[in-house]
This record gives C-alpha cells, structure tokens and sequence, in this order.
C-alpha cells in the first residue's frame, strides 16, 4: 500500500514538473506594424503601397538558442490608381507563416533574434476598370520568410517586440510583389 502511494506522488510530481518544463519554452504574442509592397506601384499615378499591418504568433523555444515559431498574420490593404483605362485596384494579402528562430541574449532584458522560413501567402486583388465591370482575383502560394527583430524584457514573462520580416514570392511562386513589414508588439513567455 505504502509503495502505491509513494509511486502515485512520484508520478504526480513528475507530471507537475514535465508540464512547467513545457509550459516554460512556449510562448504567444501579438503585433501591429506596417507593411509595404514594394514594386506594387511600378505603373501607376498614384499608389499607396503601405498598409497597416498585424500578427498574432506563437512559438516554443527548443534551447535558449533555436525556437520554432507560427503566425498568423495580415499585410493589410494596398491600392493603385492608374489614372488611365486601367482605373484602380486593391490588394489584400493574408497568411500563415512557420519559421526557425535564433535568438541570442545581450543581457538580462535586451535579446535578437533572426528567422528563416516558409509563408503561405494569400493576395486578393479587386479591379475597377472604366466602362467595365469590377472583377476580383485571387492567388495563394509559397513565400520565403526571413526577418530579425529584437526582444526587451519586462518581467520575467513579458517582453515588448520589434521586428522587420520579408516575404518574397519569387522564391516559390508568384502571388504579386514582395511585402515588408514593420512591427512591434507584446510577448509572453509561459
């Protein structure tokens, strides 16, 4: 009976330490920043290629040094007057990212970092042509990710973000221009 208990706190213990060894390499965020296509405005007369931006992502930390990292993230909204016939157009791009991280710490609060990886990028395009209807088109496909950024702790759990990331889709294929994005924002670490 004695053995039983014992084997039952031990397993509890360990369990209890298992999950807040776990829990202490995740961590979530959330930014805003500004985005900016940048040969979207090659023809026209007037363009507006910068758009505000957001991104919520999450990511767990293998060792103090490589982490994996997902997002979710919008681009925001980017248009084109031509001016001409053409007339004007939109361009919304949205999408899902994965990327390896390396992070390296200055000191105790100041830490950097930079990621490689893969994002699946959406860009829905509307044209608003004269004399003609509008029509909408719609592409989605793979973009090489790279980005640096740089982490100030708060607590021990929180820090502010700042980052710049580029996605390039002539890496994979083709859905429009290439888009920078410039952010900032909160990261919690559990």
């Amino acid at each position: 009976m004695l053995i039983k208990k014992i084997s039952i706190i031990v397993c509890a213990a360990a369990g209890m330490l298992a999950s807040s060894f776990a829990s202490a390499q995740t961590y979530l965020g959330g930014s805003v920043g500004q985005s900016d296509a940048s040969n979207y405005c090659n023809y026209s007369t007037t363009c507006d290629s910068k758009a505000t931006s957001f991104k919520v992502f999450g990511g767990y930390n293998i060792d103090k040094h490589f982490a994996v990292e997902s997002s979710y993230f919008s681009a925001g909204k980017t248009s084109i007057n031509s001016g001409l016939a053409l007339g004007h157009s939109e361009q919304k791009k949205t999408g899902f990212s994965l990327a390896g991280v390396y992070n390296h710490e200055f000191n105790e609060a100041f830490a950097g970092f930079a990621k490689l990886g893969i994002a699946r990028v959406k860009a829905e395009t509307t044209y608003d042509t004269s004399g003609l209807p509008s029509y909408s088109a719609s592409t989605t496909g793979n973009q090489a990710l790279y980005g640096v950024g740089v982490t100030y702790k708060i607590n021990p759990n929180l820090a502010v973000r700042a980052e710049f990331e580029k996605y390039n889709p002539h890496t994979f294929s083709n859905t429009g221009t290439s888009s920078s994005n410039l952010s900032a924002g909160l990261q919690y670490n559990f």
